[in-house]
């Protein structure tokens, strides 16, 4: 069993598997090449030919449901936005701090398994 898990038979195994479906991918693209058809740049919908810009979806009515959903708490948390990189690190560690932290209340407080 120490042969399937020895470090450099796997990277050697990996190493060979990603040659391998490289020159698949290499040889899957020798075959036919794609021909221009202006057909294949329509998108039909319904009976409908709809232009690119009509198919791009607004990503300002996306976001709105979660901006709404965390504007109560950004207002709150928003003034310590200072747009600087140091405040956003601390804001980071002390992040996972908290969830590190509740994982670890989790598992020996409570005794929950993970």
């Amino acid at each position: 069993m120490e042969f399937i898990w020895d470090p450099l038979m796997v990277t050697a195994a990996m190493l060979l598997c990603s040659a391998v479906g490289y020159v698949i991918l290499l040889l899957s693209r020798m075959g036919t090449k794609p021909r221009p058809n202006p057909e294949k740049n329509m998108t039909y919908a319904c009976g409908e030919v709809l232009k690119p810009e009509e198919l791009h979806p607004d990503s300002a009515g996306f976001f709105s449901p979660v901006k709404k959903v965390i504007k109560p708490f950004y207002r709150r948390v928003g003034g310590a936005h200072t747009g600087d990189l140091n405040r956003y690190l601390l804001w980071i560690a002390a992040g996972l701090l908290v969830l590190f932290v509740t994982v670890f209340l989790m598992e020996v407080v409570l005794g929950w398994a993970l």
